[in-house]
Formats: C-alpha cells, structure tokens, sequence
C-alpha cells in the first residue's frame, strides 16, 4: 500500500529514511487496523470462510525489494498482528508474494502465515524440503511437454509428483504455477495417489 500512495522510488526511499520511518509505522499500523475490521466483516457476513489469501509483493524476479532487517522491523510485526487476528476467527492465513522472495521465507513464517505461494523463479521443491513443516509451500512440478507426453505418462508423473510431496506434518498446494502440466491428466494423479497416502 505504500506504493499507492507514494509510487515505487519514494516508497523504497522511505523504509530507510529514519526521518520517515515513523510516519510509515503508524500508516502500516492504521493499514492493519483497517485489514483487521475487513476480515470481522467477511467473517460476519460469509461465516463459511475458510482463511486470507493477502497479497503483497516483496521482491523483484532477482531479489527482494529491502533487507531482512528493513522486513523484520516493518512489515513482520504488522503482519503478525494481521495473521494472529485472522487466526483468532479460526481462519487460515496465507501469502501471495510475487518475485524471487525465497530468502525471505523465515519473515513470512515469523509473520504468522500458513502458506505462501511462490512464482517460479523460487526454487519451490527446496523451499517444501527446507522450511515445509513451518509454513505450507506451493510445490511447482517438474516442467514437461503435454502435447508430447501420453496421459499414461502424465498421470505418471502426477502420481510421482504426490508420492513425493504428499508428507504428513508437511503439507503441500500443487503449485498452480505449474501452468500448462497441470493437465487432467496429472492432476488426477495426484489426486489418486494422495487420497490414498493420506488415507494410510
């Protein structure tokens, strides 16, 4: 939101201008009071929402816009403090961060949220093996060719694709980044394959 207000160059500006940063606090801080009553209206009026997906975007397709340090002084508190409510209605809380934002994973866990779904210059399969039973990942799957692939074979894959991922105590989204192999072929693989690991 800062951006909107200010654009892109002004805003970068003042997360490390000290002369501003307390003027940001409190706009992050009246944003997540604002964030806060949303989510008591939606869990009035549509009692049978399941969690958030909150949107903000961290990173560039190299690299996060700011520093850890500049992350963990202010954004993750407010973050937080959005997430702990959400939490409190019984209610998920998940990510959508576009860019390379892997290095900034710890911040998203500490920020409170159950998931994040990554783009794909995150290397996704890692993230799931590194921090997967801290925050659910978004696991992209291995790209192939549909046209030149038989269903036999992507329902194959699909199978392998859950039987890899599919890990009580770290859960796992089939990443919808993975575009054109998310065929229904596939997707019925995975399906099959994970019912009846889950239902070990």
């Amino acid at each position: 939101r800062l951006v909107s207000f200010m654009d892109f160059a002004p805003a970068a500006v003042a997360l490390i201008d000290d002369d501003q940063k307390d003027a940001v606090k409190a706009l992050f801080a009246d944003m997540t009071d604002f964030a806060i009553k949303l989510v008591d209206k939606y869990c009035e009026y549509w009692p049978s929402l399941d969690g958030f997906n909150i949107h903000d975007d961290w990173a560039a397709q190299r690299a996060p816009f700011f520093s850890m340090d500049t992350a963990y002084e202010l954004f993750v508190p407010y973050m937080k403090a959005l997430t702990d409510h959400i939490h409190s209605k019984g209610r998920y809380a998940t990510l959508h961060s576009c860019g390379r934002g892997e290095s900034r994973v710890q911040c998203f866990i500490d920020g409170g949220f159950d998931g994040w779904d990554p783009q794909l210059m995150n290397d996704t399969q890692k993230l799931w093996r590194e921090v997967g039973d801290q925050i659910c990942i978004s696991v992209v799957p291995e790209p192939f060719d549909p046209a030149a692939t038989s269903e036999e074979e992507q329902r194959r894959r699909g199978m392998e694709f859950a039987e890899c991922f599919s890990v009580p105590g770290r859960p796992a989204v089939l990443g919808f980044y993975g575009g054109l192999v998310l065929t229904p072929a596939f997707t019925e693989g995975v399906y099959i394959k994970s019912r009846e690991i889950f239902g070990r």
